[in-house]
């Protein structure tokens, strides 16, 4: 993405131009952009549609001071604010949102049913034989407010904007490999946005035989194929990505494990984290990447619950171990930083806390419970059900700005037993981290959201997350529920490229 937004304001000479004539080329327009006086160029750009502003802040220091000074760049059309967390439950159709009610107009929502559909009716999982496209929106990924759906289709869920991708490259390679794909969206930095196809291991199914040569290969391979779409050009292409430093290890022993990707786009970089439990450093810019290794080491157990995410301060791996030990289960929760600096990759540990083990005063409630948006029932329950909520969720609105809500002089506590704190940490599986602050989003047993403080240790109830008459859509109705989460910060910016 560096390199788009560079492009956005060049003229067509500056773009025709190679090698040395054309970085003199574009010292000169900078030397022009940075004489012209500070009022007319903010003047300039005052009149320039908000994706322009973004783009011009990029090229070159003149015009980003003059974007940064004068507050050109509005941060409330920005992805800076959290908003609440989408929450998926697998036999939903739409994702639900979870957040604190607000009267505001603006409204974030989980109804998808703007995209095009060729039955819209159909909201139940046995449906699917039917020609149901329920499956089309799952959701595979997210980044800065955009969401990246199973049929391929972008969209900002704020403002309703769409794009279905064109057909990209084949989902498989030689030696069972299966790419991924991951979204990546800075509007900060350019109007466009890029989905990349990263290459995974996958199991080999019973009867399929491995290519020895292939499984004593280093993974990832020193020069690693990958597929990028842009927004920009509005197809797909072939990259190659120079590995730089060791590899994470032969293709055989990284292919026996499990298979997991967690991913987060922080600093022009692509972060994930990847079977076996190492992580993978992705430049978009110069196309290369690197191995990270994990803070734990590479022998962590698979009931780990482990989510990497940016925040204010830098890059988190969250790892919450679950396990018995013993005579005692504990749900153990430890937080580490990624410190760059120095060309050095490192680890640093900032939380080390078993939440069974905290005294039953550091359990608050918040004054305003959240609010699950319930959406999938209110549209696909009996008509005088659907009448009914839907006149609620008309009313019911869920733009929330969360920075600054959660602290400690709106808590109040809990009053909770110790036999109370036992239960309700006997089932808690991860959510997300707040994107400004350090603070952990937890659920237990999929029936409460809670919001673990890293400073002081506390948590916080903050409200029913289980979907009404969830048993309905249900196919089995004694079936384990399994969620997908994350936090959600909308985009309102209304150019959206490739828009429907």
């Amino acid at each position: 993405m560096a390199g788009d937004e560079g492009q956005l304001l060049k003229s067509p000479d500056a773009t025709a131009a190679h090698g040395d004539g054309r970085e003199e080329m574009e010292e000169e327009l900078q030397d022009q952009a940075a004489r012209l006086p500070d009022d007319v160029l903010a003047g300039i750009l005052r009149r320039v549609p908000p994706r322009w502003v973004a783009a011009s802040r990029c090229v070159c220091r003149a015009w980003r001071d003059a974007v940064d000074g004068r507050r050109l760049l509005r941060a409330d059309l920005l992805p800076l604010s959290f908003a609440g967390l989408f929450v998926h439950f697998d036999e939903h159709k739409f994702p639900e949102f979870l957040a604190r009610p607000s009267s505001s107009a603006a409204a974030v929502s989980g109804n998808l049913s703007f995209l095009p559909s060729a039955s819209p009716d159909c909201g139940y999982y046995w449906q699917q034989s039917q020609g149901c496209d329920w499956k089309n929106y799952n959701i595979k990924d997210h980044c800065n407010g955009l969401l990246l759906l199973h049929n391929n289709c972008v969209v900002n869920p704020a403002t309703h904007q769409w794009n279905i991708l064109p057909k990209g490259p084949a989902k498989r390679g030689a030696g069972n490999v299966r790419y991924r794909s991951r979204l990546v969206y800075d509007p900060t930095v350019s109007p466009y946005y890029k989905v990349v196809k990263i290459p995974t291991l996958a199991y080999y199914r019973r009867g399929e035989e491995p290519d020895p040569s292939m499984e004593e290969s280093q993974w990832p391979p020193s020069v690693c194929k990958m597929f990028v779409y842009s927004s920009k050009s509005g197809c797909w292409e072939e990259k190659n990505f120079v590995r730089e430093g060791d590899a994470a290890g032969t293709a055989g022993k990284i292919r026996a494990r499990r298979s997991k990707l967690s991913a987060a786009y922080f600093r022009g970089a692509l972060y994930l984290h990847c079977q076996t439990d190492f992580l993978m450093r992705v430049s978009l810019s110069n196309n290369t990447y690197s191995v990270i290794e994990p803070p734990m080491g590479r022998n962590a157990e698979d009931y780990l619950q482990i989510k990497i995410a940016k925040s204010g301060n830098g890059l988190y791996f969250v790892a919450l171990d679950t396990s018995s030990r013993r005579d005692r289960d504990i749900c153990r929760l430890r937080v580490w930083i990624l410190n760059e600096s120095c060309g050095q990759m490192v680890w640093m540990l900032k939380h080390d806390k078993d939440l069974k083990q905290m005294p039953c005063h550091q359990l608050f409630r918040t004054p305003v419970k959240w609010v699950l948006e319930d959406i999938n029932c209110s549209m696909f329950r009996d008509s005088e059900f659907q009448q009914d909520n839907n006149k609620e969720t008309t009313e019911e609105k869920f733009d929330w700005s969360s920075d600054g809500d959660i602290e400690d002089k709106n808590m109040v506590h809990h009053g909770y037993s110790l036999e109370d704190m036992r239960d309700l940490f006997y089932d808690i599986e991860l959510l997300g981290f707040h994107p400004n602050e350090e603070i952990v989003f937890l659920t237990a047993s999929k029936q409460t959201c809670l919001a673990y403080h890293l400073n002081g240790s506390k948590i916080e109830e903050l409200g029913n997350m289980y979907p009404k008459d969830y048993y309905w859509f249900k196919e089995l109705a004694n079936e384990m529920e399994h969620i997908k989460s994350f936090i959600y910060t909308p985009c309102w910016m209304q150019e959206f490229p490739g828009s429907n």
